[in-house]
């Protein structure tokens, strides 16, 4: 960012009532004479200490509820926090569960039972103590797509899969594909998905959620779109099948969500602030609608969509069909990977906020296992939810006995609870869906400040965005994929060279084109490298250093190649020595073969043409290999200024001399 104004960034430098002082003197030293210093130091035996785990260790990894339940748990301290926080937590997941649900094409209570059987699991085998597993608006979206494209009428096709048994075949596999992930410990993985490219993704998708409930919004007659293009061609569908519109269904929505959006933004913080626990207004509004629409006729003689019958109980086991898995395998691997993804930031940023370690390799154990065996209990794929999360972190949970205490109350919903909801219009619940989704559509209000701060970030953003809007969720995750590790790539290959200079009266050396008072010292051309020498960018690499030399010895007309050639120099080499060249190395971060050969070529030709030049603060890794790979003429200095000062000395030496040989010769010496 040149010539900008730090504190116009909001930077601001430490004031002091004195200014500290660095005042040290030393010898020049160079590279090898350091090492010579201690010989006998050079081949030390590197020792490493590592403790020796019992059996009762790798049980307590791999069961960490043994450790934070059994052997830590404080009883009198943590019981009543975490019981808070679990009723906050269940409160939450019941409108939530039953909400997503539709978006998963599957029945209301697959929601509920996915706080069930999954949270139980994670929380015996996860290693965050907040993150409440479940629905995920993008997951069961997701799953839903695979549930329309494989399911079929079993009445008309006996030899079809219901909703249920695809949806099932997906969690499956996902949790086989993640339990498969944690074998080959491939917990870095979730770091493919960067912050950025997540929040295009989240964003896009937030925007096909809410077009696909506009059916339910609206009560329009439409069918359901897939595939590319399905965002535009619901709104066709809309514009065209609008007259079919039910104006009650229409008015329930409204309502429903003026109400979550005025509470939200005017009263959220002025209750919660009076209360123990957050207000559970997506609660009170599914039961104040339940209960209206229970006492009057409005939802029959309006013709509106409701809940219809909701299964009590638990769910038995049922094993999903194995034929479909090849079928899904595609798809559930992706979901596999976001859903992890997505659970693995959000367990990482509440870790790193209160101080406790992250396994990520355990998580995929956790989340695999809590799909596989809720795959046999009528589940979707799980994630973590960003709200349900941060209920449970803000209202004191401090374990996962959180999440223990909300899957007990849910399941007494599932037992006695859960026909109560029956007479609930479906336009309340996606009224829900669309207002929980209002922040995650507003993350492209941040599209102008990714793009000033990273005009990489802002590509891969918008790319992602635009990508999944317009084909499919799936093919815009892996375009999005596909242009970050594309960008990551061409960063790795881009190289920086810039002109260095001496800040006055200091041994430090910056840019020029950042620092003003920064000034080149005379005699010696100063670069500075930053970047990978390889096989791929070496000629970007020669003709960067050849320039810069132009730019400084313009005079001496200087040839730039971009070819492999020795002569890279004019023909009429000055007084050998004269110029010189170091070269500041501190940011290279590595060089194979072939730029470490052409580095030497670059050298020796430099050399040629009257240049001593030599490199400054070298990894020590790349130290040893460029010299077996044949740059052994070259100084390796320990910093810029040693080079500096080693080169300024020795020009005045070879003055000295060539005055004293003038003075032998009986010529008149000058000073």
């Amino acid at each position: 960012m040149p010539n900008t104004n730090l504190a116009q960034l909001g930077f601001q430098s430490e004031t002091m009532d004195f200014q500290p002082e660095i005042n040290i003197q030393r010898n020049v030293y160079q590279v090898d004479a350091l090492a010579n210093k201690n010989p006998g130091e050079l081949n030390r035996p590197v020792v490493k200490y590592k403790k020796k785990r019992k059996c009762m260790d790798y049980v307590k990894t791999t069961i960490p509820a043994i450790d934070w339940l059994l052997l830590n748990y404080n009883w009198s301290e943590d019981l009543l926090e975490d019981i808070m926080a679990g009723i906050t937590v269940a409160v939450l997941n019941i409108p939530q569960g039953m909400a997503y649900s539709i978006l998963g094409n599957v029945e209301p209570t697959v929601g509920l039972y996915m706080a069930v059987f999954p949270v139980l699991v994670y929380s015996i085998l996860g290693t965050s103590r907040h993150i409440s597993l479940g629905v995920l608006s993008v997951i069961c979206l997701m799953t839903g797509k695979v549930v329309s494209t494989y399911a079929s009428d079993t009445i008309a096709d006996p030899e079809g899969y219901t909703n249920m048994e695809v949806a099932t075949a997906v969690t499956m596999v996902a949790g086989l594909v993640q339990l498969l992930m944690y074998v080959f410990r491939l917990g870095m993985l979730s770091t493919i998905l960067s912050e950025t490219l997540v929040s295009g993704f989240t964003g896009s998708v937030a925007v096909i959620v809410i077009t696909s409930q506009l059916k339910e919004l609206l009560g329009v007659v439409t069918v359901r779109r897939n595939g590319p293009l399905q965002v535009v061609y619901t709104y066709y569908d809309f514009a065209v099948n609008f007259h079919t519109i039910n104006w009650m269904t229409a008015l329930v929505s409204a309502v429903t969500i003026t109400i979550l959006l005025v509470y939200n933004a005017f009263l959220k913080d002025k209750i919660n602030k009076k209360l123990c626990m957050p207000l559970p207004i997506e609660l009170l509004i599914t039961v104040v609608g339940t209960t209206l629409f229970q006492i009057t006729n409005i939802a029959e003689d309006y013709n509106m969509i409701q809940m219809g019958e909701i299964k009590s109980g638990l769910p038995g086991i049922q094993v999903p069909p194995l034929k479909l898995f090849p079928s899904v395998f595609l798809d559930a691997c992706i979901i596999a990977v976001v859903a992890y993804s997505i659970s693995m930031s959000l367990a990482l940023l509440v870790s790193e906020k209160l101080k406790y370690p992250i396994d990520t390799n355990q998580e995929l154990l956790a989340q695999g296992m809590g799909n596989v065996i809720g795959s046999l209990l009528s589940c979707l794929p799980c994630g973590a939810s960003p709200s349900r999360s941060a209920s449970q972190q803000t209202v004191g949970g401090k374990t996962q006995m959180a999440s223990i205490v909300s899957a007990g109350i849910i399941v007494v919903v599932l037992l006695w609870v859960g026909v109560v909801f029956e007479p609930l219009p479906r336009c309340v619940l996606s009224s829900i869906i669309v207002v929980a989704l209002k922040d995650i559509v507003l993350q492209t209000l941040e599209l102008p400040r990714i793009w000033r701060n990273s005009r990489t970030d802002g590509l891969v953003w918008l790319i992602t965005y635009a990508a999944t809007i317009v084909l499919d969720i799936d093919v815009g995750l892996l375009i999005g994929v596909l242009v970050s590790v594309l960008c990551v790539f061409v960063k790795g290959v881009l190289i920086d060279v810039h002109a260095l200079g001496r800040l006055p009266g200091t041994d430090l050396y910056m840019r020029l084109d950042t620092h003003g008072d920064a000034a080149e010292v005379p005699g010696v051309k100063a670069l500075r490298f930053a970047g990978s020498v390889n096989v791929i960018n070496r000629f970007a690499f020669k003709r960067k250093i050849v320039e810069a030399l132009r730019s400084e010895y313009a005079a001496d007309a200087l040839v730039a190649s971009a070819v492999p050639s020795v002569a890279v120099l004019s023909a009429a080499p000055p007084e050998p020595g004269s110029r010189t060249v170091v070269l500041d190395m501190a940011g290279l971060q590595y060089s194979d073969a072939a730029g470490t050969k052409l580095l030497c070529e670059l050298f020796e030709s430099l050399v040629a043409d009257g240049y001593d030049v030599s490199l400054a603060a070298v990894p020590d890794a790349s130290i040893g290999y460029m010299r077996a790979n044949g740059l052994l003429s070259a100084r390796f200095f320990p910093t810029v200024h040693d080079a500096v000062v080693f080169h300024q000395h020795r020009r005045q030496s070879r003055l000295l001399d060539a005055v004293v040989v003038k003075s032998a010769n009986g010529e008149q010496k000058r000073f």
